[in-house]
């Protein structure tokens, strides 16, 4: 058994996450584990700093902090395309923002890196930009030509859109470019832990995967337990999860290799990292 507080568990405060929050409460599956839950940036600099065990990185953190982190076997927050809740919101089209102000997401660096890439590759763009906390696009947008919204706020603005906006899905711009998936963030391991600890290891593995499983068995529930917390109705919720995959199979393995790829030619990362994944029990190999 798990003893209270043993591990330290990242956890990404997210409706795309709910699922996995949803097993993790409901199911028992979090039981005895030390949850801490926050945005993707504030839990990547929390397990780079040594202050987690487990938690799910975005996908270019990893990129950057191999030598500290294994990947967690057949886990994920991926696409096949359109999902919603990484959603750029411009002035202008997408085609005419070079040299524009445009406004990043200061929760997650993947999105960021992804935005650029496409910007580049697909657009032959290459605009100004800079870092904004705003959740809004009336906000954000009074200062710049254009901003990328990840997670609930990008949810918020997919379902509010303005008419005098132009709205790209960067799911869907990276699937045009690249004809692959997209792993927006893996869970990773700090490689002391997984050192020390194994069968610890393999535990909080298992409660990973058994808690996804419980709450995409019970997305509808999951769903409701929202009710007046968020601005999204449960067919909204369940819609939009049912776009995402968790999983993480050798073609989703092939399409991170392909983003580090790209993110490398544009000097986003140092070098292209080796998907090198914990040893709990479970053969996943790209």
């Amino acid at each position: 058994m798990i003893q209270e507080k043993q591990v330290r568990l990242g956890h990404i405060d997210f409706i795309n996450c709910l699922p996995l929050a949803y097993g993790l409460r409901q199911g028992g599956f979090g039981q005895g584990l030390d949850i801490i839950a926050g945005t993707p940036s504030m839990l990547n600099q929390l397990i780079i700093e040594g202050q987690l065990d487990v938690s799910p990185v975005s996908s270019i953190v990893y990129a950057n902090n191999s030598d500290k982190l294994l990947i967690l076997p057949d886990v994920s927050i991926s696409a096949h395309g359109f999902l919603q809740s990484i959603l750029l919101v411009s002035k202008r089209p997408i085609n005419e923002l070079k040299g524009a102000r445009v406004a990043l997401t200061a929760k997650s660096a993947t999105s960021q890196a992804l935005l650029k890439i496409i910007m580049e590759n697909a657009y032959q763009v290459a605009p100004e930009y800079f870092v904004s906390s705003a959740t809004r696009q009336s906000e954000a947008l009074t200062d710049a030509e254009a901003v990328l919204f990840i997670g609930d706020d990008a949810l918020y603005t997919y379902h509010n859109q303005a008419t005098d906006c132009y709205y790209y899905d960067m799911g869907q711009e990276w699937h045009k470019l690249t004809g692959q998936s997209m792993v927006y963030a893996l869970w990773a391991v700090r490689k002391e832990f997984a050192a020390e600890k194994p069968e610890l290891l393999r535990m909080v593995y298992e409660r990973i995967a058994g808690a996804f499983a419980y709450g995409l068995k019970h997305l509808l529930p999951a769903a409701t337990t929202l009710g007046s917390k968020v601005s999204f109705t449960t067919k909204q919720i369940t819609t939009y999860l049912q776009l995402l995959n968790y999983r993480l199979t050798p073609d989703q393995q092939a399409a991170l290799v392909t983003y580090y790829q790209l993110a490398y030619g544009l000097r986003l990362i140092e070098y292209v990292p080796s998907l090198n994944f914990a040893n709990v029990g479970v053969m996943n190999k790209p």
